[in-house]
């Protein structure tokens, strides 16, 4: 070794780079073999100049392509450059000529992490550690590696063997809070406190055991510890949104809004930090705010996919619905392998009522991140709204594993079961039950009940408007405020329309969208609330966390969910006898008030059209029809259905819903009718249209058939106001039997089965009597509007008188 190759070797251990330079330098002018340029890449590395380090290195290896350490230490710095590719071909040639080499095996570990190839990484890293015990990185990187093929026990192991080589080393204490977090550790906790003490400057550990304080509930150490973290590293966002977060959800909104405004009011924000604070300002409600953030960033970097993507998020949110499409399918097209972005655009295609086109997003999605909650829940929806009911259950299921604390999620999951053919009353009750026993705990006991005198009833929904429930209604309570009732309408909406201004004229409106349950309960207490109504149930948009808490004296629930909540908080379900009759009374964990007739009060369509005769006379063939979601057409009910166009020859049907005009969903329907020998030229499908649209094309069909077990009921109100007689099988829940209701009401008992042979009966007698058709086509809507279904005074005064005796 030359003198000069010596002297820089020395310098180099001793940290003193320049002058280490210089003496490669000179040993390489005297006639270098290789080391020196081997070294002197090496350096290069260290100082910032890996292109020149590469090169060097190179060189070296041309000199003697026999040194294993050249191609080793080639790999290193092939590594800084971001070529992990080139750095695991080198240390696999630094391999072939000295299979021991540890370093080699620790690098070619290092570098097939970076390509993502966990499982690859395991041999060679566990060879380098067992050959190199006291390499820190090699313990470090068998962790990661270990922790990528699921074995988070094992490395744990790695991680704490790092560790006690290198007690502060922050990227160990990172590797082992993460294996205790995969493993689902009960030390993690102490694992966290640890961390932090060994490594207090490390923000990531700081923030992460701050989570950890907060989730455990004892928010006083974990704001200490946000306070403490964002002082001492105050240009860091996460510290700064940890401390936001833990005063949101301490209430202190306002507080939290503070902390965030004063980190943005630093300025020189990149766009990754203002989407970032973005999204967070949408957490606290300020989306005015959220939107200019989003905006800004779009600015500073156009076509920044994250920005553009929360931007389309809060589009949804504030239900801007054309410019949250442009968005999110730009997202969707431009961001392939971002799984949030398949599944923002899937949901929205799927509140859009196309849900075969959101399962092809929402399916992309799932096979990126198979385990993501809130995937899963859009997943099962789609599934669901496609007529997949099985599918449907099974991936709400496995979100409720993978959320258990989601009550939404689960709200989801029971919802759905009510679609399944083999649904029973008992399997409903439990699975309600088990879902308040696990979001509606503890119970807390009522209030007192005041003065029973002045009724005050509180209503609860996301519905006061064109929906359902707001048909269901609307009716009434113009007619319970004629009688001097006090309402309040505490609204977890944002949309509004006639039905929205309707309610309002007659209700003290209070938005309670965005605030908490305790909040929400709060208002309740101070309105005096002595009947507080849910009127969504298990429904998207419900507030059963407020009835959780037991603000009001009496909680019923009524009109917006087709079963029992399951909520011992739920004194009372408001039915009829049509709905649940005696014998049923056990499946409900509420206690039945039952209105005389109808449990709702419909509000009919201003725009329906004048009635026209039956289309089978000008057709010469007879239109069977259904405006039910593809949800409720399951393979029992299209059989049924397949029985009933063969015994009538010629017939048609007509079915119309959101996602009917899909090919995916035509394509399953068809299949199960051809299975029952139904041609698809005897089928005709229609998708969503508005609602004067929609019951406008009732005027096609002569005879409406309803579906089991979830029967209609808007649908079904609507038919008969359209002139159609509905043929229904009567089941056992409480969705089963809307129909059984609404004909009862009118006296129409002789189109309700009890078996499929009699529902196909029912439906053959009727296409063959089309005299009888035409005289319902006439007497039903007047016949509608003077029974109690429409009768809003009559049922003001039962409604009341209930309210009081129950």
């Amino acid at each position: 070794m030359s003198k000069h190759l010596d002297a820089a070797i020395q310098f180099h251990q001793a940290g003193r780079l320049a002058e280490a330079e210089q003496q490669y330098r000179r040993a390489i002018d005297t006639g270098d073999k290789g080391l020196a340029r081997n070294l002197l890449g090496v350096l290069c590395a260290q100082t910032g100049r890996v292109t020149e380090g590469i090169t060097l290195i190179r060189q070296a290896i041309a000199l003697n392509k026999r040194v294993p350490e050249f191609h080793s230490n080639l790999a290193v710095v092939l590594l800084e450059a971001g070529d992990a590719q080139g750095a695991a071909a080198a240390c696999r040639q630094a391999l072939q000529l000295n299979p021991n080499l540890a370093d080699a095996q620790i690098n070619l570990g290092a570098a097939l992490l970076r390509l993502g190839q966990h499982q690859d990484a395991v041999p060679p890293l566990r060879r380098g550690a067992k050959a190199s015990p006291g390499n820190v990185e090699a313990h470090r990187n068998l962790g990661l590696a270990l922790l990528g093929t699921g074995q988070p026990v094992e490395a744990a192991d790695s991680f704490r063997a790092g560790i006690a080589l290198a007690p502060t080393h922050a990227g160990c204490w990172s590797g082992l809070i993460a294996a205790l977090e995969q493993s689902q550790s009960p030390h993690l906790g102490q694992g966290l406190e640890e961390a932090v003490a060994r490594c207090p400057g490390d923000v990531r550990l700081r923030v992460k055991l701050t989570a950890h304080r907060l989730a455990a509930g004892d928010m006083d150490s974990a704001e200490a510890m946000a306070r403490q973290t964002a002082a001492a590293a105050p240009a860091a966002l996460d510290a700064t949104l940890m401390l936001a977060n833990v005063l949101a959800a301490q209430g202190r909104k306002p507080e939290a809004h503070r902390v965030l405004s004063d980190w943005l009011d630093r300025g020189d924000a990149p766009p990754q930090a203002l989407t970032t604070l973005a999204d967070a300002f949408m957490g606290l409600g300020d989306d005015a705010l959220a939107e200019q953030l989003f905006q800004r960033a779009m600015a500073l970097e156009p076509g920044a996919g994250q920005a553009m993507l929360g931007l389309g998020l809060l589009m949804r949110r504030l239900d801007r619905g054309q410019e949250a499409l442009a968005l999110l399918e730009w997202c969707a097209r431009d961001l392939p392998d971002s799984a949030l972005a398949q599944a923002a655009f899937g949901d929205l295609l799927l509140a859009m009522g196309r849900p075969a086109a959101a399962l092809t997003h929402v399916r992309r999605a799932h096979e990126m991140a198979p385990d993501d909650p809130d995937i899963l829940l859009t997943l099962g929806n789609a599934l669901r709204d496609v007529g997949e009911i099985d599918a449907a259950l099974a991936a709400l299921a496995h979100a409720v594993d993978m959320a258990p604390g989601r009550a939404d999620i689960h709200s989801n999951l029971v919802y759905t079961r009510l679609f399944h053919p083999a649904v029973t009353l008992a399997q409903v009750r439990a699975e309600h039950i088990a879902w308040a026993q696990r979001h509606a705990q503890p119970v807390p006991p009522a209030p007192p009940a005041g003065d029973r005198g002045a009724l005050r009833i509180g209503l609860v929904s996301g519905d006061f408007r064109n929906h359902p429930v707001g048909y269901f209604i609307v009716r009434a309570l113009e007619a319970l405020a004629r009688r001097g009732v006090t309402l309040i309408a505490y609204a977890n909406q944002r949309v509004e329309d006639d039905i929205t201004r309707r309610v309002q004229a007659v209700c003290a409106w209070r938005p309670i969208q965005g605030l908490d349950a305790p909040t929400v309960a709060r208002h309740v207490r101070e309105d005096s609330i002595n009947v507080l109504i849910d009127l969504a149930g298990h429904i998207a948009g419900n507030r059963l966390d407020v009835f959780a808490l037991r603000p009001a004296p009496r909680q019923a629930t009524w009109a917006g969910y087709m079963a029992t909540t399951g909520l011992a908080q739920m004194d009372l379900i408001i039915a009829d006898p049509h709905h649940i009759p005696p014998e049923a009374e056990e499946f409900y964990t509420e206690r039945v008030a039952r209105m005389p007739h109808s449990f709702l009060c419909y509000d009919p369509p201003a725009a329906a059209p004048a009635m026209t005769p039956p289309p089978a006379e000008h057709n010469g063939h007879v239109t069977f029809g259904c405006f039910n979601i593809a949800a409720k057409l399951n393979a029992e009910v299209i059989a049924c259905w397949a029985q009933i166009l063969n015994r009538v020859p010629g017939s048609h049907l007509l079915l119309k819903s959101r996602g009917l005009d899909e090919a995916p969903v035509q394509a399953r329907i068809l299949e199960q009718f051809r299975a029952g020998g139904i041609d698809a030229a005897r089928l005709d499908f229609l998708g969503a249209t508005p609602q004067a649209e929609h019951v406008a094309c009732m005027q096609r069909v002569d005879i409406a058939l309803d579906p089991f077990p979830f029967a209609g009921s808007t649908t079904t109100l609507e038919s008969l106001w359209m002139g159609l007689p509905v043929v229904t099988l009567t089941g056992q829940t409480f969705s089963a039997r809307h129909s059984t209701c609404f004909l009862s009401v009118l006296g129409l008992t002789s189109l309700m089965a009890t078996t499929v042979e009699q529902y196909v009966n029912i439906a053959a007698r009727l296409a063959t009597n089309l005299e009888e058709v035409a005289d319902l086509r006439q007497r039903l809507r007047p016949a509608m509007a003077a029974s109690p279904l429409c009768d809003a005074e009559a049922f003001a005064d039962d409604f009341i008188r209930l309210l009081r005796s129950a």
